[in-house]
């Protein structure tokens, strides 16, 4: 059997996709978010949060132009039209604070790795919170800057290597020369 992972290429949503996406406009029932593809996402105010929002409320309140949220989509038309939801499960927010990492997206099964465990080690090394999308968008943030920047070093360096075999392990000593544990 052959495996082909390709490497590089545009993201493609897909309905039950977990992203994270930035807003790009406000909408009288909603927000538009960029998915970081070729196509845009609305978040309609009833998927948006749990509380209920009135109609004519100022929706800047929850997010404006520029925020960053963690979303799952719902659903995607043949016409592309992708639909977001921050209530279909757990961790779905806005994010504050950090900083965000743009990779190609058919990078990110090895930046989370097998169960988790990549993103996991960088976690441990740096501790730092990171979210990983879908679409290739990733959240870090850390108690200190030169944690983030570890971190942020650490998924760059997944992403030029991710072809490499023996990536884990060499990720491992990336962090083990730079966190000198």
């Amino acid at each position: 059997m052959i495996k082909l992972v390709p490497l590089s290429g545009k993201y493609l949503p897909k309905k039950g996709d977990t992203i994270i996406g930035m807003v790009t406009e406000i909408l009288m029932s909603g927000w538009r978010v960029d998915t970081n593809s070729a196509y845009s996402a609305v978040l309609n105010m009833k998927d948006a949060s749990s509380e209920f929002i009135p109609k004519g409320t100022d929706l800047t309140k929850y997010f404006d132009i520029g925020d960053y949220i963690i979303a799952k989509i719902v659903n995607v038309t043949s016409q592309k039209l992708v639909d977001l939801s921050m209530k279909a499960g757990p961790g779905l927010r806005k994010l504050r604070g950090g900083r965000i990492v743009y990779v190609s997206a058919p990078k990110v099964p090895r930046i989370i790795g097998k169960q988790g465990s990549m993103v996991s080690m960088i976690k441990q090394y740096t501790n730092c919170k990171i979210m990983v999308g879908q679409n290739g968008v990733v959240w870090v943030q850390g108690e200190k800057p030169e944690d983030e920047l570890l971190a942020v070093k650490a998924i760059e360096k997944i992403e030029r290597e991710s072809h490499l075999k023996g990536l884990t392990d060499g990720i491992k000593q990336f962090l083990e020369s730079q966190t000198k544990q």
